[in-house]
């Protein structure tokens, strides 16, 4: 059976309750009604892939699990964080249509790990189906710090504007995503759904109208 080794940060402090119980699935802070992250343990590709800054924070801790791919599907972290902003009313009003809109959709664009590219989400997580045998995890005391995360998120922003100016139907432009992203919500063809954030940025997600899609757009200062 094909493994894969992915990542989680946990707090220091819960470090010896892990080694003998392993990691449970669900999430202690981010709560909504998703099943598939709900009965999963959420992980990173890599340690340089997370945007919670866990790895610049001393009450976490980077560990490594080995897995079976055949657990794991990746998910768009930032479409998570946009549903759940939209069922707290974090910001912003409560909107649970559009919350239950954006884990749909969460849900059905979650791919088996083999098949994840590069760029394909903004903030890709690695949803593990059931618990994480203590067994299986490792600290790891020096974690890597390369730019894959960096790189993905510049992946992620070519890819969505190379589609707005498909959507938009205009010519070649050197327009950014988030000019891009101007131009499609005067024309009305985006609207912005939810405002959230994480260690690299503060976020905007939008829905194409007509197409029902979300993407999301680092606001800049």
């Amino acid at each position: 059976m094909a493994t894969i080794d992915i990542f989680h940060y946990a707090r220091a402090e819960d470090l010896d309750a892990i080694s003998e119980e392993g990691l449970k699935p669900g999430s202690r802070l981010m709560v909504f009604d998703s099943a598939l992250r709900n009965n999963s343990v959420a992980c990173w590709l890599a340690p340089d892939f997370d945007v919670m800054g866990y790895n610049e924070n001393p009450r976490y801790v980077c560990l490594r699990a080995r897995i079976e791919s055949s657990r794991c599907r990746v998910a768009a972290f930032e479409l998570a964080q946009a549903a759940y902003v939209n069922h707290i009313g974090r910001g912003q009003a409560k909107n649970e249509e559009i919350a239950a809109r954006l884990i749909a959709v969460y849900e059905k664009t979650a791919a088996a790990v083999d098949l994840h590219t590069l760029g394909t989400f903004r903030s890709p997580e690695v949803l593990v189906e059931g618990e994480i045998s203590a067994d299986d995890i490792a600290v790891v005391k020096s974690p890597e710090t390369g730019t894959r995360g960096e790189e993905n998120r510049r992946v992620y922003a070519a890819r969505w504007g190379e589609h707005l100016i498909r959507v938009l139907s205009i010519q070649r432009t050197l327009m950014q995503l988030q000019e891009l992203r101007d131009a499609a919500v005067n024309r009305g063809v985006a609207v912005r759904v939810a405002k959230h954030d994480d260690a690299t940025a503060y976020l905007e997600t939008y829905m194409l109208v007509e197409s029902g899609e979300f993407f999301t757009v680092d606001v800049e200062d």
